[in-house]
This record gives C-alpha cells, structure tokens and sequence, in this order.
C-alpha cells in the first residue's frame, strides 16, 4: 500500500442494536399497578439507557407514573362520556369532571417530566450543563460558539 493512503475498512455486517438488560432496571414499587406499572418500566428503561436515571430520582419516577396513568385514564372517560354531562337533578350541561381530572394530571406530568429530563427542553439543558468545563466557572454562562 502506498504511503499515506488509508486502508479501506470493510463492515463487519449489520450493526444490530441490543436491548436494554432488565437487571439495570430497579423494580417499581408496589404501589404501582395496571398503566403506571407500564409507564415506570417504559420511563426507567429510557432513562436508565440515557445515563440520566439516579436512586434519587425514584418518588419523582414513581409520581410522574401515577399522573401519567391518572392523565390517560382520565382521557378514557372524557373520550367514553364526552366532554360534556348533564347532570342528574337538573338537565344542566357541565363540564364532565374527568376533565379537571385530565388537565391537573397533564400539568403535573409535564412539569414532572420537565424536572426528571424527558422533555427535548430539558434534555437540551442537561446536555449543555453537563458539557461545560469544570476549569471555568463562568464558562456555563456564555454561549456555546464562544467556548474553546
């Protein structure tokens, strides 16, 4: 081979991606049942793969669950009943409860996800954070082009 040419790697196949061991997966507690038992294993998992999962983050995982399933069964109802109800003792249409239900439950959920890194927002942060150098403490303060 002449110098300084480069020698052609060939490819070793197809790049299969594996998943996620479920050892690395801590067990939820047993207060979580039915969606929210779906939703900690779905949540933990991604964020164990993202290396932003942490012991101390378990009650906040654990919460996000429970507003997420609330949010999902609440939806269920309102898409059931509709949005709308009469109610029992006189022929006035009301907003249907499961309603207030479903919105209190998104915002908590997003705010919950906001906290715990889920969200692209969120995720853009942690990754700027993480990536500012330790020798200057100003460094986290100035824009990304600015950084050597």
């Amino acid at each position: 081979m002449p110098q300084g040419r480069k020698p052609v790697i060939h490819p070793l196949g197809e790049v299969v991606d594996l998943p996620l061991s479920a050892a690395r997966i801590p067990k939820a507690s047993a207060n979580l049942t039915g969606i929210a038992r779906e939703c900690w294993n779905d949540v933990v998992r991604e964020m164990v793969a993202k290396n932003i999962y942490d012991g101390d983050s378990r009650d906040m995982v654990e919460a996000y669950c429970i507003q997420r399933a609330r949010f999902i069964e609440a939806c269920e109802h309102v898409n059931n009943e509709g949005q709308m109800s009469k109610t029992m003792k006189s022929n006035v249409m009301k907003y249907n409860p499961w309603l207030g239900i479903s919105n209190v439950a998104f915002i908590n959920m997003v705010r919950l996800a906001g906290e715990l890194g889920l969200t692209p927002v969120s995720r853009n942060r942690t990754r700027k954070i993480k990536g500012v150098s330790s020798a200057s403490p100003a460094a986290k303060f100035l824009k990304s082009g600015t950084q050597s």
